[in-house]
């Protein structure tokens, strides 16, 4: 057996949605060298279950707006939209699933683009499937052989498929005739008119129906579930006060309910939707379920699970019209009651439902089951050796809820004892029993962001400086780059997270109340406003800003502007709390062009270099061998990894590094000098559109 001994590491068992989220968070925050082992057994890291559709209609419950990765940054998915080709996408869009796992993926992509030198990120293609808790570090063992030792590990085990009813388990040629929602052959091999059952009417059975639309299947579906409640979609309303106090909470599921219905009715008396008071109780979800007592939770679970779901976990119009659509038709049946029997004859099934509320019986002859009944919770009665491995070592203790398992706040593993783990650690579906509500992105995004941040503060820095060849670490900062859209202009948004001071870097007009927003957001303190040069496609948004905030304007040296607060010159360093950014005179594309270096190792080029270009210089005192020369003999003599964000990108990419720059960008990579010159000497290129009422505003501060 191969051992791979990494001091320092992080393993993540699981490349979903959670898994890479953790990941990601960590890259993003990390101060320290550091492994992160993500381990994941499909090729594809960032999709899990419910991302890896290839449905193209397979939509998100939730609308764009409400689906980004980072709790703090609440547009990050919109933007990502607007970059990528999805400029039509509003906050009140539902995407196809199959985009949001791109986003995940390209998420954890930029975060590992953004991560200092000494924080690498390890993709494993492989299935753990046993963990060793040893005193001060975890084992964790590969089905291929290998042993990885590692000093925490999470897991990040997202959601296993639910077993089947007793009645349909029990057929013995169920490989052909019974499938699960979740494999790839689900709705294989159907001939148009077959006829189907669907075990289960929730979100799963919604995926069956909506891939059999898109399949063109024209048969007789048929779904059954014990109360038989059908889906419910998404309607615009209007934000329903908080009405329940958490220290005087109903303490009793009877009570939890008779206050809701007592405030739906109240809300329809007010023109209201009952969207908005379940809306309502989102927030404060979590604490109710904590505050009830066992006995109240078991109740709930057995009586109100139901009818809670379907209320709470609503679905897109546009897929609820589809569902509709069926059941007019009569395509489209659902019933209410459990399944007594279940019988295989001539490749059929026959399947006998005992009804909810008459009790009678109703027979069915289906040509194929589907079992839509969504995940399998109970950590008592899983059958996965990873699973197996931890209960034998009591390393786990499943809820006595029989779902999921006993975690302390942090996500940390109670053991058989209930003593909390200082190794192991989980987040969302595991934690179901303790959380009740934690498998939707904005509980996912929450558990991912503060796990991250515990896990590095509890690793020990003092360990890493016996590791050979690596850099110091670097002073932590904040980092954010935001988007403009009709002038494709990047703005940097820099900070120190502990004294909160701020500064902008080429800051848009157009944006001053999403930067204001973010800087309220983040509780920033704005000090500066910097410019790379005087813009000549948008007006900053400096004096507006300062108007603000009172933050102070800086320009580079010998600008054609007499409005800044004070000049930076080539060498010069800019202070925000332990965050240093260098000042590098890159003239060309306008002879007073500025670079900037922060903590060593984000580069912040302007218009002086582009990711695969360069910025124009036919304007402007512009000059081609200038502009050659400050980026073949200043930036391209930077280390190799340093992260390069321009000014401006049009073709929605975010970052490079100048390794890449120096060997891909068209405009450099193998040119000499006066190959360049006449290159951009022959562009021929129409001036911007605002640039006779840009150059002149910005030459003022960003007044018109």
């Amino acid at each position: 057996m191969n051992s791979t001994i990494s001091p320092s590491t992080i393993a993540i068992i699981g490349g979903g949605l959670s898994g890479s989220l953790v990941a990601a968070n960590i890259m993003l925050k990390a101060t320290m060298p550091l492994f992160i082992k993500l381990i994941e057994r499909n090729q594809e890291v960032g999709r899990g279950v419910a991302y890896g559709t290839p449905v193209e209609c397979h939509l998100l419950n939730v609308p764009a707006g409400k689906m980004s990765a980072f709790p703090d940054e609440p547009n990050h998915f919109l933007n990502w939209l607007h970059r990528n080709g999805h400029e039509e996408v509003k906050a009140s869009t539902f995407v196809p699933r199959k985009v949001y796992g791109d986003y995940v993926q390209a998420t954890l992509s930029e975060a590992e683009a953004s991560a200092p030198a000494y924080v690498m990120l390890e993709r494993i293609v492989d299935e753990a499937i046993a963990i060793e808790n040893k005193s001060d570090n975890v084992i964790v063992k590969l089905s291929r052989g290998e042993s990885l030792y590692v000093q925490k590990a999470v897991l990040a085990l997202g959601n296993f498929p639910a077993s089947l009813p007793k009645p349909v388990a029990c057929v013995e040629n169920h490989n052909n005739n019974i499938r699960d929602a979740w494999s790839s052959q689900a709705i294989a091999d159907l001939n148009p008119e077959d006829s189907i059952l669907l075990i289960g009417s929730g979100l799963t059975m919604v995926d069956a129906v909506v891939a059999l639309h898109a399949k063109g299947f024209h048969g007789k579906i048929h779904a059954v579930s014990r109360h038989g409640l059908k889906p419910c979609s998404h309607k615009s309303t209007i934000p329903y006060p908080t009405f329940i106090d958490l220290e005087t909470a109903p303490k009793t599921a009877r009570e939890l309910l008779h206050l809701v219905r007592q405030q739906v009715r109240t809300a329809d008396d007010h023109g209201l939707d009952w969207r908005a008071v379940i809306d309502a109780l989102r927030p404060v979800t979590q604490e109710i379920w904590q505050t009830l007592p066992l006995k109240e939770q078991k109740r709930f679970l057995r009586h109100l699970k139901a009818y809670w779901e379907v209320h709470r976990h609503l679905i897109a119009p546009e897929i609820a019209d589809v569902l509709d659509a069926a059941e007019e038709s009569g395509q489209l049946s659902y019933y209410a009651g459990r399944i007594q029997t279940c019988q295989e004859f001539d490749n059929k099934l026959t399947v006998t439902i005992r009804e909810r509320e008459t009790q009678a019986k109703i027979v069915l002859q289906v040509n194929r089951i589907i079992n839509c009944t969504g995940s399998n919770c109970n950590y008592r009665s899983l059958q996965h050796p990873l699973l197996a491995s931890l209960q034998e070592q009591r390393l786990i203790r499943p809820n006595v809820l029989s779902i999921g398992i006993d975690t302390a706040v942090n996500g940390a593993l109670l053991d058989a004892d209930g003593n909390a783990s200082e190794l192991l650690y989980t987040l969302g579906t595991p934690r179901k029993g303790n959380l009740w509500e934690t498998t939707a992105v904005p509980e996912i995004r929450v558990q991912a962001a503060n796990l991250a941040q515990d896990l590095l503060k509890s690793l020990n820095p003092i360990a890493y400086a016996v590791v050979e060849n690596w850099f110091a670490p670097k002073p932590a900062m904040l980092f954010r780059q935001l988007f403009d859209k009709e002038s494709s202009t990047y703005t940097y948004l820099i900070a120190d997270p502990q004294t909160k001071e701020a500064i902008l870097v080429d800051p848009v007009s157009e944006q001053v109340e999403r930067d204001i927003q973010i800087l309220r957001e983040l509780g920033l303190t704005l000090r500066y406003c910097l410019e790379t040069h005087i813009h000549a496609d948008h007006i900053t948004a400096t004096r507006q800003l300062k108007g603000i905030t009172g933050c102070l304007s800086i320009m580079p040296e010998n600008a054609q502007t007499t409005c800044a607060d004070s000049y930076i010159a080539d060498g010069k360093m800019l202070h925000i709390g332990n965050v240093q950014i260098q000042a590098i005179a890159t003239p060309g594309h306008t002879d007073s062009h500025m670079a900037y270096l922060v903590n060593n190792t984000h580069l912040l080029t302007g218009d002086a270099l582009f990711i695969r270009g360069c910025g124009r210089t036919d304007f402007q005192s512009g000059d081609a061998g200038l502009l050659y020369d400050a980026v073949t003999q200043k930036l391209f003599t930077l280390p190799d990894d340093t992260l390069v964000y321009p000014a401006h990108d049009y073709q929605g990419q975010t970052v490079s590094t100048i390794g890449e720059e120096k060997r891909w960008n068209p405009r450099f990579a193998g040119h000499s000098r006066s190959q360049f010159m006449m290159l951009m000497n022959n562009l021929n290129l129409p001036y911007p559109k605002k640039m006779s009422e840009a150059v002149p505003a910005n030459q003022h501060g960003g007044k018109v």
